[in-house]
């Protein structure tokens, strides 16, 4: 009944699944689409994050150049076509220097090109030169401001700035030139970062560095325009980003790198903005980490719930389970307890209406069996009597031989008819609960070898050796002496009946200090590892092609058993078929 309730159907981990199932898949789905989509809206911010620093970046240097250029577009306050007084020139091109400490060197230029005032904040004397050739000088003059390319020195990129000085009337009376150190940007760019590892690069309107806050080793001054992502953000006007997902491989470290590219409008440079991805990455991997500890935990913690809501549906089930293999063995007395308030605790209820109802049954049939098998008694006793009166001398001789014949045959039957009823009436006292055995310190080995005796002959008619294996003081045991006997009888011969012509039969104990253990050894017919079972359940018998000539009832092993565990005993067999058996008994020993 076990194996069918619950080892095949296993309703428990059924419920276990379906419901982890329902609990886990969706939890499981929308844990995917919530990581997805911190994924889509982490790369969506690390792209906010870069664009907002290039944007700072590039105000920075807006503000840089205009607040520069600023300096240097001097309005004068007369109207006349003249030059300012030299040495108003000089006081003016010490201010410069002193306020604005990105300049090395500020010159005034006349408007035919000569230098006519120049100030150096590395040399004490500097000569005064003629630029009316140099491109600065054209464009100033032209009324224009002027930005020149970068130069990269050893004391750092730097550039020329010049403007037209103007008069009240914003006539042009003379130029203002300046070398403009770039060192402020420098830093400002090597010191931006992103995170532990994002940086900016800041490129000239060549493609050259300016400056970079890379961990490589590449100088200002190194041309970069056959670097692939710049060249794509050239060709997009330095306002796309690099690709569609941002993403390459970075020429100033070797490693992934997500980055997007602008241009600063005013003077022509590039800001590059590179972040590399497991940088990046980082806080979305903690973020991802974190989820996929807590979806784990979520999902044990669904699993328990689901072993406990299993379990608690189940229990009453197994309750069933355990009461019917109480009643299958015999016990109507059986009752389940089923609280749920459901269907459940109904079926409970009408469980132990059928208890009832069988337990009412079993105690009729108990009691016809004990009438029944008490009424055959006396007249097949009777029989017995009789047929042993006829078939004993002198009536035996009177007797015609087939006569003879027929009447050992009814005898015979009338024999077996009352081992039948005799056993009959045990079970029912066994049923009953009236199976008395009377316990006392008993000794084994008379009983046992007064057993052997009585079954010599048979042993003799088949040929079979019975040896006993007498143990030299061997202990007393709490035992029925007389019960002992018919288990013995019982064992042995099953041992004589279940064996081959020849065979052998040996009779040996085992003594430990709480018990003696009696084992009854054969080498016949065997029992399949089935049949073996089934061996001390009433009416069993193993029918074999051997086995089935062999009389018997099926009810001496049950009884066997019944009167051992009454001598708060233990029963039990070994048996490989077609190699023979062993069945074995232990009794307690007496106490010291």
């Amino acid at each position: 009944m076990r194996a069918n309730i619950f080892k095949k159907g296993k309703l428990r981990n059924r419920l276990l699944v379906y419901f982890t199932t329902l609990a886990v898949i969706p939890m499981v789905i929308l844990s995917i689409i919530a990581l997805y989509l911190i994924d889509v809206s982490h790369r969506t911010d690390v792209i906010t994050l870069e664009t907002l620093l290039i944007d700072e970046k590039i105000e920075e240097i807006d503000k840089f150049i205009s607040d520069t250029l600023g300096i240097l577009e001097i309005r004068v306050g007369y109207t006349q076509q003249s030059e300012i007084e030299h040495s108003q020139q000089l006081f003016l091109l010490e201010g410069l220097l002193e306020e604005n400490k990105a300049f090395n060197e500020v010159s005034f230029i006349r408007l035919d090109g000569t230098e006519t005032a120049k100030l150096s904040r590395f040399q004490d004397e500097v000569e005064l030169l003629n630029v009316s050739k140099l491109q600065h000088f054209m464009a100033a003059s032209a009324g224009d401001t002027y930005i020149g390319d970068i130069s990269y020195t050893l004391a750092g990129p730097s550039l020329t700035m010049t403007a037209p000085v103007r008069n009240r009337d914003a006539d042009i009376v003379q130029l203002l030139s300046a070398d403009v150190q770039l060192s402020e940007l420098e830093r400002s760019v090597q010191f931006a970062k992103l995170g532990t590892e994002g940086y900016l690069v800041l490129l000239d309107k060549n493609d050259s560095i300016i400056s970079h806050g890379s961990v490589s080793s590449i100088q200002p001054g190194i041309n970069v325009t056959a670097y692939s992502p710049l060249t794509r953000a050239t060709q997009a006007n330095r306002r796309e980003f690099l690709d569609d997902r941002h993403e390459y491989h970075s020429v100033f470290q070797d490693a992934s790198v997500v980055g997007i590219a602008k241009s600063v409008p005013q003077i022509g440079w590039t800001l590059l903005v590179e972040w590399p991805v497991e940088d990046a990455n980082a806080i979305i991997f903690d973020i991802q980490n974190q989820a996929l500890v807590f979806i784990f935990f979520s999902i044990v913690a669904v699993v328990v719930i689901a072993l406990m809501v299993s379990h608690l549906l189940t229990r009453p089930i197994r309750t069933l389970e355990h009461a019917a293999i109480q009643i299958e063995q015999g016990n109507f007395k059986q009752k389940v307890t089923i609280k749920t308030h459901d269907e459940l605790e109904a079926l409970g209820d009408a469980f132990n209406k059928m208890v009832d109802g069988l337990g009412r049954l079993q105690e009729l049939k108990n009691e016809f069996v004990f009438v029944a098998a008490h009424e055959l008694r006396t007249p097949v006793t009777a029989i017995k009597g009789y047929l042993s009166m006829i078939l004993d001398e002198p009536l035996e001789k009177s007797l015609p031989k087939e006569a003879k014949q027929h009447l050992e045959v009814i005898r015979s039957s009338n024999d077996r008819l009352i081992r039948l009823v005799n056993d009959l009436l045990e079970i029912a006292r066994s049923d009953a609960g009236k199976l008395k055995v009377s316990v006392s310190s008993s000794y084994l080995a008379t009983g046992i070898k007064s057993v052997l005796a009585e079954i010599k002959p048979l042993a003799d008619q088949k040929k079979i050796t019975v040896t006993y294996d007498e143990v030299k003081a061997l202990p007393p045991v709490m035992a029925d002496a007389e019960r002992v006997q018919e288990v013995v009888m019982n064992f042995v011969g099953n041992a004589l009946k279940y064996n081959n012509e020849g065979g052998k039969v040996r009779v040996w104990h085992e003594v430990t200090d709480a018990a003696v253990t009696t084992h009854v050894e054969d080498n016949g017919f065997g029992i399949s590892e089935e049949n073996q079972k089934h061996m001390f359940e009433k009416f069993f018998r193993a029918e074999t092609d051997k086995t089935k000539s062999v009389k018997g009832t099926g009810l001496g092993l049950f009884i066997t058993k019944e009167l051992i565990e009454k001598m708060h005993g233990k029963v039990w067999l070994k048996s490989k078929e077609g190699e023979g058996s062993t069945f074995s008994f232990r009794l307690p020993r007496t106490a010291d």
